[in-house]
């Protein structure tokens, strides 16, 4: 940085700079370059294909799939735009809080093209998976016509059914790294936390209801766009609440059951996920006679349903030509260092657990990674000792690749059947009524009138003439008829009156 300044700027300066002043300047610049690494770190993505291309796939295929939300909700405007943007919000919020919060740090991303908040959320993350998973949830149940408080919980299930395919194969392809000895993520599922299904389900859910319950008291039934600042109020609340929200649905019942009677996540998580989908199942039930919910959508084939196609066709592909066993992910891990250090793990019942500071590269449990491609076979340390947090890993291979077949076919297969039916055996989209205003059109000016010609002709009537007398009677000759009283002419238009005027003269 000296000499760059030194170079490019202080020659050029109208005045000379002392030597205190430069160093000032210096280090001022080193500050404010750190903080727009930190802020945003970039990648080549040739690096990216080189080492880890999956990850690069995955990443562009995610930016496709959440332009596709966004063509939507621009498409359909109004609240559509706002959930957009709401849970755009939301990303923002859980990602940086699960980064800041000690008990809830235990992952840690692969770097993108753009990594942001120091090389922890890449791009695809803020803009790509909530909107993938949430928005498209979203308009899928909006479909169904349930009740507000039934519409949170199918928002979760359509969540966890679009992440399901996504975390199965994007740990396995080193997509991110979990920590070893978590206590809340210790469970796991092809090497998948059952509380990762539990999360989605939760934390959509949880914004569904929030921004439910604030356009009730917030906003009116018909959208004003006048109103904009209480319409994304609604959305700032959902995204900042759901976190809270989310977190108060893992206290009442993960971490009683978990924490106090080692109840195993597995079986938390597909109670929790089997009462989501019985209050579906109720609500649905109750709706009555056929609907709107049931009218079918002649053109169901939109900009979500392709998302989703492209979504489970993209990782129903990659389990069939992945190859995870030559992938090199160099990036923030967690941190390797010594075995026995511990740090504890504050739950929201506050019962306090505990978990290994540090990976221990001799002894740890996380089988979708090693260290073999590293030279010697292994991860070399820091001479002075201090913790390792930026290095390089290596994919596996398959244990049992056919298994992984059969696990997300059958997956993306069941789940892309409900979407089907979701999108073309369900009501449209839902139109939301919104107030309309029209510009007042300028009256036209009134016309001279002109007096000669008024607009409606006058009826000019002539007085009666006085009946004339009746003649006697002559003898041999015939009675002279009678005479009758003049019919009063009238006059309906302007031509008429020219010509009785003349006659007159």
């Amino acid at each position: 940085m000296d000499y760059l300044l030194d170079a490019y700027l202080y020659p050029y300066l109208p005045v000379e700079l002392d030597a205190e002043t430069k160093k000032d300047i210096n280090q001022r610049a080193v500050r404010l370059v750190q903080i727009a690494d930190w802020f945003c770190k970039y990648q080549s993505p040739l690096n990216i294909w080189k080492n880890h291309p999956s990850f690069l796939a995955g990443e562009i295929l995610f930016f496709i799939l959440c332009a596709l939300t966004f063509c939507h909700a621009w498409r359909h405007g109004g609240r559509y735009l706002y959930v957009w943007i709401g849970i755009a919000i939301h990303a923002l919020n859980v990602e940086n809080l699960c980064y800041w919060i000690p008990d809830m740090d235990n992952f840690w991303q692969a770097q993108g093209i753009l990594t942001f908040f120091g090389a922890r959320a890449p791009l695809y993350i803020l803009l790509g998976i909530y909107h993938m998973f949430d928005y498209t949830a979203y308009v899928m149940i909006q479909r169904l016509r349930l009740p507000w408080w039934a519409e949170g919980p199918a928002v979760g299930l359509c969540a966890v059914m679009l992440d399901f395919p996504y975390d199965i194969m994007g740990i396995k392809e080193v997509w991110w790294t979990w920590h070893d000895t978590d206590p809340n993520i210790f469970d796991r599922f092809y090497w998948v936390p059952w509380n990762s299904f539990y999360f989605h389900a939760s934390f959509a859910c949880s914004f569904v209801w929030i921004l439910n319950l604030s356009r009730k008291y917030i906003v009116e039934e018909v959208y004003d766009w006048k109103k904009f600042p209480r319409e994304f109020l609604c959305a700032f609340l959902a995204g900042t609440g759901a976190f809270w929200l989310g977190t108060i649905q893992f206290a009442l019942f993960y971490h009683p059951a978990h924490d106090f009677f080692k109840v195993h996540s597995e079986i938390t998580s597909i109670l929790f996920l089997s009462l989501y989908a019985v209050i579906v199942w109720s609500a649905d039930r109750q709706s009555g006679k056929p609907g709107p919910a049931r009218a079918g959508n002649r053109w169901w084939f939109d900009e979500l349903s392709c998302a989703v196609a492209l979504e489970y066709l993209f990782f129903m592909i990659l389990v069939v030509i992945g190859q995870p066993s030559q992938i090199v992910a160099e990036g923030l891990h967690q941190a390797v260092g010594p075995c026995n250090y511990t740090q504890k793990v504050q739950t929201p019942t506050g019962l306090v657990l505990q978990k290994k500071m540090f990976l221990c590269a001799d002894n740890y449990d996380e089988g979708y990674f090693d260290f073999k491609c590293l030279p010697g076979g292994k991860l070399r340390m820091p001479e002075d000792g201090s913790p390792l947090d930026w290095y390089a890993i290596c994919g596996t291979e398959y244990e049992n690749r056919a298994e992984y077949i059969v696990i997300v076919w059958g997956a993306c297969i069941l789940f892309g059947y409900i979407f089907y039916n979701l999108a073309a055996w369900s009501g449209e989209t839902p139109v939301i009524p919104a107030k309309v205003y029209r510009a007042k059109a300028a009256s036209p000016a009134k016309p001279a009138r002109n007096p000669l010609f008024p607009a409606e002709p006058e009826k000019i009537h002539e007085s009666p003439k006085s009946p004339k007398s009746t003649p006697k009677k002559r003898a041999g000759k015939s009675p002279a008829r009678k005479s009758t009283a003049a019919t009063p002419t009238s006059i309906s238009s302007p031509k008429q009156l020219r010509s009785r005027n003349k006659k007159t003269d």
